[in-house]
């Protein structure tokens, strides 16, 4: 549920800071601040969730990311605006052990046979739902409520977990080995280590940070891609959202037939190769009904992707260490983002706009036939 009250934030503080600076450099640092505590605090909320109870990290980080939320309320002038900044980065640096927590907890209850599976897959369809209802309805909520309601809203998506969590049977905390700092940091650099050592774990972490610099530079563009290329007005990026939502869907409610019957390379290879193929339909459509429709065969092999990447990492990972990992994915899924949204510009200067987007649609094809290359037989 936090997951929605997160999507409802990505058109509520946008809005917000233009609201009170006009500026849209001051819009474009409330953004990249979102992706700064993942790439900074991610590695070392890998650490201390391996330390802790992981039920309490989820309590704990959910009341967390509430608080900063709340604090936002107060950036309701230019020189307050700082307020909303400082609530953002507390946010996101919850978020920082939200995501390795969940993916680690999950495991310890489904447990790692048949069931787990079909938690991902359900779990995948639950953000599917936030992700395709979320930015609708922040902008219901902004304008009935304004930024109020929409934060309201938001702390509350933090809240009801945090007392769900409570509910859950207590999981032990994996055993200690020593306390301070200097251990913690130990543990970390183990911890880069297992993903560094293990072809399986290198494996998907190179193909998976391969495919969201690709999707984080397509993202970049979709914009001047509805306005340039298909001749629509800028909000109509909105439709190609919502298909990709339609087909996260889909993805994530068929992703139990397939995740775990099949090898983790086969089902990779095979899902990013779709993934391309429909980017490459999507980014040389004529019209907008027909970029919707590519748009939405690519969420249904991407969100098979996601299940089966944190299926895999939970199944074969330790439980003492599933923490870090979990993290270092996460981390790495926030470097290319940036990464991505970094390239797409440098790439239009040098190509333009129509070689950029098949130059990243390819790149996804690529991917995929790396990945029998970079991942172990079964």
């Amino acid at each position: 549920m936090s997951q929605l009250g997160s999507m409802l934030l990505v058109v509520a503080v946008p809005y917000q800071v233009f609201r009170v600076t006009g500026s849209t450099v001051a819009t474009s640092l409330a953004l990249a601040l979102e992706a700064v505590p993942a790439i900074l605090v991610g590695p070392w909320a890998g650490a201390l969730i391996d330390r802790w109870h992981r039920r309490t990290v989820l309590i704990l980080a959910n009341l967390g990311a509430a608080a900063g939320v709340a604090l936002m309320l107060c950036g309701t002038t230019p020189d307050r605006l700082p307020l909303l900044y400082l609530g953002l980065v507390a946010e996101q640096v919850a978020a920082a052990f939200l995501r390795p927590a969940s993916t680690a907890l999950l495991p310890a209850v489904a447990g790692t046979g048949p069931n787990l599976a079909a938690a991902n897959s359900a779990f995948a369809f639950a953000v599917g739902v936030v992700r395709l209802a979320g930015p609708p309805l922040g902008t219901l909520l902004l304008s009935v409520g304004g930024f109020g309601a929409a934060v309201a809203a938001d702390v509350a998506s933090y809240l009801v977990p945090a007392a769900l969590t409570v509910a859950l049977q207590r999981i032990p905390a994996p055993r200690r080995t020593g306390t301070g700092a200097w251990q913690v940091a130990r543990e970390l650099r183990d911890g880069v280590r297992l993903l560094a050592g293990s072809r399986l774990l290198r494996g998907m972490l190179a193909t998976t940070w391969a495919y969201w610099t690709a999707n984080a530079a397509l993202t970049a563009l979709l914009v001047p891609f509805v306005v340039r290329r298909l001749h629509s007005p800028g909000q109509d990026v909105g439709y190609l959202v919502s298909a990709l939502g339609v087909g996260y869907l889909v993805g994530s409610a068929a992703s139990r037939l397939v995740v775990g019957r099949h090898p983790t390379r086969t089902v990779l290879a095979g899902a990013y190769l779709a993934v391309g193929a429909a980017f490459l339909g999507m980014f040389h459509a004529p019209n907008m009904p027909v970029a919707a429709a590519f748009t939405a065969l690519a969420g249904v092999p991407g969100a098979i992707a996601m299940v089966a990447t944190q299926h895999r990492i939970q199944a074969d990972v330790d439980g003492t260490v599933l923490g870090r990992v979990s993290a270092g994915f996460a981390t790495s899924d926030a470097l290319a983002a940036v990464t991505g949204a970094a390239l797409a510009p440098a790439c239009v200067a040098l190509v333009g706009l129509g070689g950029t987007l098949t130059v990243f649609s390819v790149v996804v094809v690529v991917t995929a036939a790396a990945v029998p290359l970079l991942l172990p037989r079964p």
